[in-house]
């Protein structure tokens, strides 16, 4: 998509993001003058971007309006990230199934992880909500998770009261969760951080639910195994009884709304993380197999961190276009690929050549 390289005096000259390739002077220029219905600004959509020049995206949303209003620089933004050449489609599918363990003797995968990210309709996204707004949300989501059937009941942990040096104590033990990084803080999205935030875990510890980090809900399933299809149906499950007494924001064109356009349409990353002592020594075969699945290889803790141990974080790379059991199909069917090249990698030796 062709566009203008962006203009110095809206962004840093050095900056990289989606949003400086696609916003003119002459779409700034208009854009600027149009505000949400609950105030939100083009201004407030790129400081982030503004403020951090290595940001790859550089915008963020303020409410499920801003996709609309602002629609002329976030489509670009979207097609591009989500690498959509035809129209902008979800296409929901969310059903349970039944597919083999990828580990059934614990050798590789460390754990499964899937989390979803949710905003409540008629409510400010985080990077414009207000403090009684942020309230309210958190207490709409609290009477939800109170009423969720007895295999995903479970306790919720307040954080307003704890110190930071608390709060990352208890992050390690699943029970809160840090603040987000500068380009979060620069979105708006850490203000007020951390009230009215929680999380919510089950007895089991296989289900937690995040309330108001960078979007009003993450929700999240894992469990220390390669059963896929396990970890699924349990989100399934979960998204059903949550969403009795919750309108989601969502559109029928881009699917759930977020505050970071990466995330729309299923706003789903599901992912292993798996112990790769051979496939750590030939790189670009595993670039290539995740290239294949569309699979996204992310360090041992996350984005932008390094591998420890051969652990990866393997995760779908696309949330948009592709229904949420398709994309669980996908990820099954290339760690399943990826386990055979490591498999094979430790029955030849460490010579095995690169294809």
């Amino acid at each position: 998509m062709a566009a203008d390289s962006g203009d110095a005096a809206i962004f840093p000259e050095h900056a990289v993001s989606l949003a400086h390739r696609f916003l003119t002077p002459s779409l700034f220029e208009r854009l600027s003058r149009l505000k949400t219905d609950t105030g939100f600004t083009l201004e407030q959509a790129i400081r982030s971007g503004r403020e951090n020049p290595d940001s790859h995206i550089g915008i963020y949303a303020g409410d499920a309006q801003t996709y609309a209003l602002f629609k002329e620089i976030f489509d670009p933004v979207i097609r591009t990230y989500h690498q959509i050449t035809g129209p902008i489609r979800h296409i929901p599918r969310l059903e349970p199934l039944d597919l083999p363990d990828l580990d059934p003797h614990n050798q590789l995968i460390v754990s499964t992880r899937i989390r979803v990210a949710r905003n409540l309709s008629g409510h400010a996204f985080s990077p414009n909500i207000t403090t009684q707004n942020r309230q309210i949300v958190a207490r709409q989501v609290q009477q939800a998770l109170d009423a969720l059937p007895e295999s995903l009941q479970g306790h919720f942990h307040a954080m307003d009261a704890l110190t930071l040096d608390q709060i990352q104590n208890q992050a390690f033990q699943g029970t809160a969760f840090l603040p987000g990084d500068r380009f979060q803080a620069s979105a708006g999205i850490n203000r007020n951080f951390p009230v009215s935030r929680g999380v919510f875990t089950s007895h089991d510890r296989t289900f937690r639910v995040w309330i108001n980090e960078e979007d009003h809900l993450r929700i999240i399933c894992l469990e220390k195994t390669g059963n896929l299809s396990k970890v699924f149906n349990r989100m399934v499950s979960a998204l059903a009884h949550i969403r009795e007494p919750i309108d989601f924001a969502s559109d029928p064109r881009l699917g759930y709304l977020t505050a970071c356009p990466t995330n729309i349409g299923t706003a789903m990353r599901a992912g292993v993380h798996i112990r790769l002592p051979h496939l750590e020594n030939h790189p670009n075969r595993l670039k290539r197999l995740a290239s294949t699945y569309g699979l996204q290889i992310r360090g041992t803790l996350g984005e932008k961190t390094a591998v420890t141990e051969s652990v990866f974080d393997i995760s779908n790379r696309f949330r948009l276009g592709t229904g949420e059991t398709q994309l669980i199909q996908t990820l099954h069917t290339g760690i399943a690929a990826i386990i055979e090249a490591e498999t094979r990698l430790a029955e030849s030796g460490p010579e095995s050549p690169e294809p």
